[in-house]
């Protein structure tokens, strides 16, 4: 019984309780809701809202507008911000930069803080406002081309830019030189410095970011390139008239794989300070050197022949002349190895505007006159001296008939677009055609290197036949009875073998007959009075 009594009395107290605790949270509520709405439609600015340092919270409507307008009122295009760059110092304005104050954004920036989103949005809203501030800058606008100006001109000012690691290729070694450092302005940290100092809307300096620039990695196939190479003998050519030495070459090898590791050594070390390394390589020499060619060029005498021809005549003088035009045509030039001289290409046609006189030629019906008479004793000089000098002879014609300057069976006849003397510099260096005329003397001298000097060149005749001339008379009524004058001499014919022969010392290394000539004999021809 006892136990029944207790438990009556405590669900009594209950009952008595729950009233009052229900009263009390309808208390709390309507208080809470009070509070919260009285928050929520709070005109001025929430507490915790700054503007570039300055509190602003409290602030009505009215006095926001009023505080921005005084705020914003003055001339912002003189202030002055200093680029600092140590090679490159500038000073621009607001107004370079076309600088705005946005002050509609600000003002609803500041205003709207904690007047955004539902009931519960805007009271955690304004809860952080009270606890973490919010903290807010001026709205501005930058022309933007106007700074991407004033950031390029910065930029190429003071644009340093890395240099190149290079290759030294030197008589002493080769060897591999780093690039230094090269150094540019890092322009969107620049541009990021100017738009913060603009923000604070008071001048300042801004100090340009500098960032390194690093030279380019080494072109490894195109360094290894230009250290490997064959070697090369010096060689020559001719250039104008003159003979021009091509340098030798020397050759070089190059471990691959040790050039990769001094790369590598090269491009981990090199940055800020310069880096040198020598690149071991293996030398490889030509044979033939460009002083070697310098000594040997036109450095003994090939062959030399000389003939003599008369003075006396008028024919004689003319034919002089003649022969001295030709020599000068000839003299000096050069023939290279492998390369043909033709008699006829040289000294060209022969005219009486080049100074060539008229003068006793050979034809087929005997001696005529015709303007170049008399060069044919200077392709014959010049062809005794290519035999002289064991060269190649490619075309040569006697005449029809003989001449007196020279042994028979060693002439050589020549007539433009008909016969031509051509021989061929056989040997393995220039050659060089010296012809001088003195006095009744031409001359041919033949200038090269002497590869072989104990080769003697002997030439020989023999005569198989002389053929005797006939006499021819011709009557001539001008003459008085019993005169008579010979107009044409004549010249007994003959058949004669050339031998070639090459000695070294006493040893023949060669012998053979050069070729047979007949010449015909050339009558005698005398104009006589009638009978």
């Amino acid at each position: 019984m006892l136990i029944k009594d207790n438990q009556s009395s405590t669900g009594k107290k209950h009952k008595k309780i729950l009233p009052v605790a229900i009263i009390l949270f309808a208390l709390l509520l309507s208080g809470t809701i009070f509070l919260s709405m009285k928050i929520l439609n709070n005109p001025n600015v929430y507490s915790g809202v700054y503007l570039d340092g300055v509190h602003l919270g409290g602030l009505s409507e009215e006095m926001l507008k009023e505080y921005l307008q005084n705020k914003y009122e003055a001339d912002l295009s003189a202030i002055e911000l200093n680029i600092f760059h140590k090679s490159y110092p500038s000073v621009i304005t607001f107004g370079d930069l076309n600088v705005k104050i946005n002050d509609k954004a600000t003002f609803n920036q500041i205003y709207d803080s904690g007047r955004k989103g539902n009931i519960f949005q805007r009271l955690t809203q304004v809860y952080r406002l009270n606890k973490e501030h919010k903290y807010l800058q001026t709205e501005v606008s930058i022309d933007t081309n106007a700074l991407t100006k004033v950031i390029e001109d910065v930029y190429s000012n003071t644009y340093v830019p890395a240099g190149s690691h290079s290759l030294l290729l030197l008589d002493e070694g080769i060897f591999l030189q780093s690039g230094q450092c090269g150094y540019a302005v890092n322009k969107e940290m620049l541009k990021d410095r100017i738009v913060e100092q603009v923000k604070q809307l008071k001048p300042g300096i801004v100090v340009v970011p500098v960032q390194e620039v690093l030279p380019e990695r080494v072109d490894v196939d195109s360094f290894y390139n230009k250290i490997v190479q064959e070697s090369r003998d010096a060689s020559f050519e001719l250039n104008n008239g003159e003979i021009r030495i091509i340098p030798e070459i020397t050759g070089r090898k190059l471990d691959k794989a040790a050039f990769l590791s001094s790369v590598a050594e090269l491009e981990a070390k090199s940055g800020k300070y310069s880096l040198e390394l020598e690149i071991p390589v293996e030398t490889i020499q030509p044979q033939k050197t460009a002083k070697m060619i310098e000594e040997a060029l036109f450095h003994d005498e090939l062959g030399k022949y000389q003939t003599v021809f008369p003075l006396k005549t008028g024919n004689d003088k003319a034919r002089a002349v003649n022969i001295r035009l030709a020599t000068q045509a000839i003299d000096g030039a050069i023939l290279m190895p492998g390369e043909t001289f033709s008699f006829n290409e040289i000294v060209g046609r022969r005219t009486t505007e080049k100074g060539y006189q008229q003068a006793i030629v050979y034809s087929d019906d005997g001696v005529s006159i015709d303007v170049g008479g008399g060069i044919c004793q200077v392709s014959t000089t010049l062809y005794n001296a290519s035999l002289l000098a064991n060269l190649q002879i490619d075309e040569q014609t006697p005449h029809l008939f003989t001449v007196a300057y020279v042994p028979l069976g060693r002439d050589s006849a020549v007539s433009y677009g008909i016969e031509d003397y051509r021989f061929t510099n056989n040997t393995n260096w220039p050659l060089k055609i010296n012809g001088k005329v003195s006095n009744d003397q031409v001359t041919f001298t033949l200038i090269g290197t002497d590869e072989d000097p104990d080769l003697e060149v002997i030439l020989q005749t023999s005569v198989l036949k002389t053929i005797p001339f006939e006499k021819k008379t011709v009557e001539d009524k001008t003459l008085s009875k019993g005169s008579s004058v010979v107009i044409q001499p004549g010249m007994d014919g003959a058949v004669v073998d050339t031998f070639y022969t090459l000695k070294r010392g006493k040893d023949i290394v060669s012998s053979y007959k050069l070729h047979t000539v007949s010449y015909k004999a050339l009558p005698e021809i005398t104009r006589v009075a009638p009978k």
